[in-house]
């Protein structure tokens, strides 16, 4: 993880900390399926705001795809599998079986990774639909999981200090198509920094409202997003440095005599 950021130092797990403090809880916003393109544009926005996201992808890992993954990981991006052809776990695994879900969905991409050098430890369910048993299935092959709930308002937290070390995150969409509201989804970043939680989003592509579908993320919007954040001292971090983040939570309270920071 890179230490080197412009403006506020920088503490030892690798994490910005502004005047305020050390940050309070963390935001992470998800991306999937396949937008290579849009997503490399976005760079210079993530890096305006010291922000670290995750892409999840979905189909064969091709050799462009494979150099687009690259980029975003050596910009500090986590990558992240979303299955070979986008099919939804529960059902597929009630008519077919687990072992041809793994055989079919999951090991093509992690061998195509292996393949390119790319290391990948997060997994996100297509359509967000998942089980305790899909969970339990594809731990062996992932870290991190992600699933999802449509409203803001139901968004789920995730306390640092007690995150399960392998889980699955729930994120709430954003986009039209999952009636996002920005005060809302600024009103979730705020709790998750109150709570020194973890909050996830989950969305797809990242344009102009103008040239992006319903369920992807307006660039405008996105903006907004990531200034209201790094504004509240509020990490914004990729799931792969979610166990980084969790260990020093638990280092500072153990320094701290075990009480949380004020």
């Amino acid at each position: 993880m890179s230490k080197t950021v412009s403006g506020n130092h920088v503490m030892a797990s690798g994490f910005p900390a502004g005047a305020g403090g050390r940050p309070r809880g963390a935001v992470c916003f998800t991306f999937d399926d396949y937008h290579g393109g849009n997503w490399l544009n976005a760079l210079p926005l993530f890096r305006k705001y010291n922000a670290h996201v995750t892409f999840f992808i979905v189909g064969e890992i091709t050799p462009e795809k494979a150099e687009v993954m690259k980029q975003l990981q050596a910009a500090g991006h986590t990558i992240g599998l979303h299955t070979l052809h986008h099919r939804c776990a529960p059902p597929f695994i009630r008519e077919h079986g687990e072992t041809r879900y793994i055989e079919e969905e999951i090991t093509p991409q992690l061998n195509a990774c292996r393949e390119y050098g790319l290391a990948v430890r997060s997994f996100a369910f297509p359509n967000n639909l998942h089980d305790e048993e899909c969970d339990r299935m594809l731990a062996p092959f992932f870290d991190h999981l992600r699933a999802g709930r449509a409203s803001a308002e139901t968004a789920l937290y995730y306390p640092l200090k007690t995150m399960p070390d392998k889980c699955c995150l729930k994120g709430t969409g954003i986009g039209a198509y999952y009636n996002s509201r920005l005060s809302d989804l600024k009103n979730g970043i705020a709790r998750a920094g109150e709570t020194d939680s973890v909050l996830v989003f989950f969305s797809h592509n990242i344009g102009p409202r103008e040239k992006i579908t319903p369920i992807d993320t307006p660039v405008e919007w996105l903006e907004e997003l990531l200034a209201h954040a790094g504004g509240l001292n509020i990490r914004m971090a990729g799931f792969d440095e979610l166990d980084d983040l969790k260990l020093s939570i638990q280092e500072s309270s153990y320094a701290s005599g075990g009480r949380a920071d004020n």
